[in-house]
């Protein structure tokens, strides 16, 4: 098969002859063919690759700035939770006078019925720890490391204690006084 197409060439070459090609062609042609020592640079490939590597470089910083962030807010969050950690020992003190200033609240209580200037003024005085009680805890979260400060509290503590208990004595000294006056007029 390859004999009859290469013969009907051979034998019909004249006729595939008979149109030449435009002239301009052969010049674009000779335009475009490089010589061997000149090199045509292709800008728009060296474009395209300069704006991959600005896009990479860029992209990098700003992942870069995100994790430093997010490090820079984890590390701030640390800080504020070791500075929040509790102290055993205040702990402690916190739940044991906190249980008693209860119950010692519960046993006021029925006698401040009968005397509401007295726990006004036993819920002015309580208020009045409870803020310095604030204040000594905003201390120990600046200085976590401070004896002094929890001492302080726990003296807070103490001292809401004391006051419950020295206001039920003389509450109750004053209601046994009350009854015995009662009973030596009855008699």
């Amino acid at each position: 098969m390859k004999d009859k197409l290469k013969k009907f060439i051979l034998e019909n070459r004249e006729q595939f002859d008979i149109y030449e090609p435009d002239p301009r062609l052969w010049e674009k042609i000779n335009i475009s063919i490089k010589e061997p020592g000149a090199k045509k640079i292709n800008w728009k490939g060296i474009i395209w690759k300069a704006a991959a590597v600005v896009i990479i470089f860029v992209s990098s910083f700003l992942l870069h700035e995100y994790l430093h962030l997010n490090n820079i807010q984890i590390t701030r969050k640390l800080i504020k939770q070791r500075n929040d950690q509790v102290i055993p020992e205040l702990l402690e003190a916190e739940i044991y006078y906190s249980n008693l200033i209860k119950n010692k609240l519960a046993e006021v209580q029925p006698h401040l019925l009968k005397y509401p200037d007295l726990g006004n003024e036993l819920n002015f005085d309580l208020s009045e720890l409870d803020s310095i009680y604030y204040d000594l805890r905003n201390d120990l979260k600046d200085n976590i490391a401070n004896q002094e400060v929890v001492e302080a509290m726990i003296q807070n503590y103490r001292l809401k204690l004391k006051i419950l208990e020295d206001l039920l004595e003389q509450l109750q000294n004053f209601n046994n006084s009350n009854n015995n006056k009662e009973n030596q007029h009855d008699i």
